[in-house]
C-alpha cells in the first residue's frame, strides 16, 4: 500500500500524546473526550495511541474528526501482538511502533542480538494481518556496542526489512550525533514512519524552537517513497502541553503548509 501523500508532498500528520503525561486518563470517557476535542481544536486530525477501549475511542474521536494513525508499544518478552491486532481491527489503523529492546540502560551487543529475532517475529505476525511494524530509535542505539559498530548498525544488519522498518525520531537522531535530514535520506527505503521532535542541548522544544533544521528535514521527507505517517512527539515541556502542541502545529502549518 502506497502512503497517503498530501498535495504538498508530505505524509498525513498525527500527534503522539506523551507530552500530556498523566493529565488524561484515556480509559475515562469524559477525559478522553476532553483530550480529543482539545487536539482537534489545535488542528491535529490523527492521534497515535493505544486505547484501552478502542470502540469507545473511535466513537468519541469521530465526533471531532480525529482518526487513529497507529499504536506505540515497548518490547518485552511477553509483548502481546494479538492485543494490538485486535485494537487495530476496530480503529482501522495499520501501523505499530516499537520503542526499545528487552531492557533499557547500558546495552551490549548481546542485548541487540537477543531482541532482534523477537522484533522480526512480531513483524511477521503483524505483516500477516496487513499491519506495518516500525522500530522507533532513541539516542542509545547510536552508541558503539561492538567495536566501531553501533546498536543501530546491528539493527540494520539484523532486522528483516520485509516485515520491520524504521520509525525515525529526528530529534533522537540529532542527539545521537547524526544529521537528521542526511540520515533520513541515507535510509529512506527502510523508513515507513517518522516522529517529528525538536531539541536543544538539554531540553525538548516545540518544533522550530530547537536546534533542528526542519527546512532540510521536510524537504527530505518529500522525497521519501515509503513514509505513511509523520507524528509530532514532544516528550516533555516546561510549559502547558496544550500550548506546546499548538506551537508545533502552527509552525508546520505556517512554514510548510502541513
Amino acid at each position: 500500500m502506497k502512503p497517503n501523500i498530501d498535495t504538498n508532498g508530505l505524509p498525513p500528520l498525527g500527534l503522539q500524546p506523551i507530552i500530556f503525561g498523566g493529565r488524561y486518563n484515556f480509559g475515562d470517557a469524559a477525559q478522553l473526550e476532553d483530550f480529543l476535542k482539545t487536539i482537534s481544536g489545535l488542528g491535529y486530525e490523527y492521534v497515535e495511541a493505544f486505547p484501552s477501549d478502542p470502540k469507545l475511542f473511535m466513537e468519541i474521536a469521530a465526533r471531532y474528526g480525529v482518526g487513529h494513525c497507529g499504536i506505540h508499544l515497548s518490547l518485552s518478552g511477553t509483548t502481546d501482538t494479538e492485543k494490538a491486532i485486535r485494537t487495530l481491527e476496530v480503529t482501522g489503523a495499520r501501523d505499530v511502533c516499537n520503542s526499545g529492546l528487552l531492557k533499557w540502560g547500558d546495552l551490549t551487543a548481546d542485548d541487540y542480538h537477543d531482541a532482534i529475532p523477537i522484533l522480526n517475529r512480531m513483524g511477521a505476525e503483524f505483516a500477516r494481518e496487513g499491519i506495518r511494524f516500525h522500530y522507533h530509535n532513541h539516542e542509545f542505539e547510536f552508541k558503539k556496542v561492538d567495536g566501531d559498530r553501533t546498536g543501530m548498525d546491528l539493527l540494520m544488519d539484523g532486522l528483516d526489512f520485509n516485515v520491520v522498518d524504521l520509525c525515525v525520531d529526528v530529534a533522537w537522531v540529532h542527539r545521537g550525533g547524526e544529521d537528521p535530514a542526511t540520515y533520513l535520506g541515507r535510509h529512506q527505503n527502510k523508513i515507513g514512519y517518522i516522529h517529528l521532535k525538536d531539541t536543544d542541548a538539554t531540553l525538548w522544544r516545540e518544533l522550530g524552537r530547537g536546534d533542528l533544521d526542519f527546512d532540510s528535514v521536510t524537504a527530505t521527507i518529500k522525497e521519501m517513497p515509503n513514509v505513511h505517517w509523520a507524528v509530532v512527539e514532544q516528550d516533555k515541556t516546561e510549559g502547558d502541553p496544550i500550548e506546546s502542541c499548538r506551537i508545533s502545529r502552527e509552525f508546520l502549518k505556517t512554514k510548510f503548509d502541513w
